[in-house]
């Protein structure tokens, strides 16, 4: 089949990181590939699309993915396309593929009585972000269409008349959730590659909800980076917060797939705290062995830090908890050369609530100006760590040396500098203190399902503050 891919992309930085290029090689195995991307390339990237042998165009930013592809579409003209077959129209958010393309096309190539397909699908919902009643869709991160669509007036029409989103709202609503519905009200037939109808009353959008579901049983070659960076809280709301872990678990597992590669990629463009709370970067670890290790030998150094100024409660919970780190060093140490991209550790926090309303209170006061220092992205949440005034680095993680590491400020500026250089920052913890953890999670479910008792806590909390 003569196929046109058009893939789009964009990086702030003009880069074309290694997930982006083993998808654009794997299509490039299916079809003629069309590299459009919203901004201007870094010369060492131009030259790597050149000598991939796809076709390359820059554009200003403005459109989000919709303006990219009407644009290319546009370009090249109805009269061009008519010479395909079949016209992909994808996009960077899809990591892998983790299988070969092989049985994809081969399976929708034997479907010819479909007009366009896609990927996956979305299931209906009501969003009042994207404009209410959010009908079943093809997502557009992926999707192909034949010649009796793009040949059309039907098709044209709906490129030429686009108005282009100015948010990533509006590109929902104009193109992602109106696409499906629009032709095939005209009478285009239309399905996907990855079934998941059985799971409609589960979830509405399967492959952010049970991507490893979809990989490992139904065939599905591509993930969403977005899995690994999601707010969390908007996990938390659909799912039980497994799916990015049980998703990087199964691809390191069962694939060939560099996930690390794309791990260091999204540290240069992720806030740290988004990563950590969707793959769970805090580790439980056994009881003490009693074992000293050596920490020159295995490359790390353990670095102590003054904690800020806290209540006499707070104070003495981060304390005992360095002291506790102390006897776990060996177990903590353990932890680096079971991950490679670990580049700093600290004891997790204190379960007291103190301590989690210090950290936040200080990062906040801290973020702006760290935000300034370091070319990362500093999110509103701090990173899991470092706490507690206790910190376990590895030396590699910082080629031009350990900065210097006396206050809190300077500890997350120690993170976001490991992050910048493709490390991660994580917390370890005993056993105890998960098993405790798991307990006072319950707690607050039981309270939050009784309006009383949640209303009662509440009026203890504004009398409380009211006698300070």
């Amino acid at each position: 089949m003569k196929r046109l891919v058009i893939y789009f992309h964009y990086d702030p930085a003009g880069c074309i990181d290694t997930a982006c290029r083993i998808a654009v090689q794997a299509v490039q195995k299916y079809g003629r590939v069309v590299f459009v991307t919203n901004g201007t390339l870094a010369p060492a990237d131009r030259v790597w699309v050149r000598q991939s042998g796809a076709g390359r165009i820059e554009r200003e930013n403005v459109g989000f993915d919709v303006g990219a592809y009407r644009e290319v579409l546009l370009t090249l003209g109805r009269e061009k396309l008519a010479e395909y077959e079949e016209i992909v129209l994808m996009n960077y958010t899809l990591a892998g593929p983790v299988c070969s393309l092989a049985a994809m096309f081969t399976a929708m190539d034997a479907r010819p009585e479909l007009d366009f397909w896609g990927l996956t699908r979305h299931y209906a919902m009501q969003s009042r972000r994207f404009g209410g009643a959010v009908p079943e869709h093809l997502q557009s991160h992926f999707i192909a269409v034949r010649p009796r669509l793009f040949n059309s007036d039907d098709f044209w029409s709906y490129w030429q008349e686009m108005a282009l989103p100015a948010s990533y709202e509006q590109s929902i609503i104009r193109h992602e959730t109106r696409f499906t519905p629009y032709f095939a009200a005209r009478g285009y037939a239309w399905d996907t590659y990855v079934q998941t109808d059985d799971l409609k009353p589960v979830f509405v959008n399967p492959i952010m909800a049970c991507p490893r579901e979809l990989l490992a049983n139904r065939g599905c070659p591509f993930f969403k980076r977005r899995s690994l960076f999601t707010p969390y809280a908007d996990e938390l709301r659909r799912t039980d917060g497994l799916a990015a872990r049980e998703l990087c678990d199964y691809v390191t597992a069962y694939t060939d797939f560099p996930l690390e590669l794309l791990l260091v990629s999204l540290l240069k463009t992720q806030p740290l705290s988004a990563l950590a709370q969707n793959l769970h970067w805090c580790y439980p670890v056994g009881a003490p062995t009693g074992e000293t290790p050596d920490l020159n030998e295995l490359g790390l150094r353990l670095l102590h830090y003054e904690q800020p100024a806290a209540d006499p409660v707070t104070d003495w919970y981060n304390r005992q908890a360095a002291a506790n780190a102390d006897t776990l060093l060996a177990e903590a140490a353990a932890l680096f050369e079971k991950n490679p991209m670990l580049g700093v550790l600290s004891p997790s926090l204190p379960l007291w609530q103190g301590c989690t309303a210090a950290r936040r209170a200080a990062w906040m006061r801290e973020k702006d100006a760290l935000a300034q220092e370091v070319s990362v992205p500093v999110g509103s949440d701090p990173p899991p760590a470092p706490n507690c005034g206790w910190v376990l680095v590895r030396e590699s993680a910082f080629p031009d040396g350990i900065p210097a590491c006396t206050s809190q400020r300077d500890a997350w500026k120690l993170a976001l500098t490991a992050q910048k250089n493709g490390a991660y920052t994580a917390a370890f913890e005993p056993l105890t203190r998960s098993a405790a953890r798991a307990d006072i999670l319950n707690e607050y479910e039981t309270a939050a399902a009784q309006p009383a008792a949640v209303a009662k806590q509440l009026g203890r909390l504004v009398k409380h503050r009211l006698q300070k």
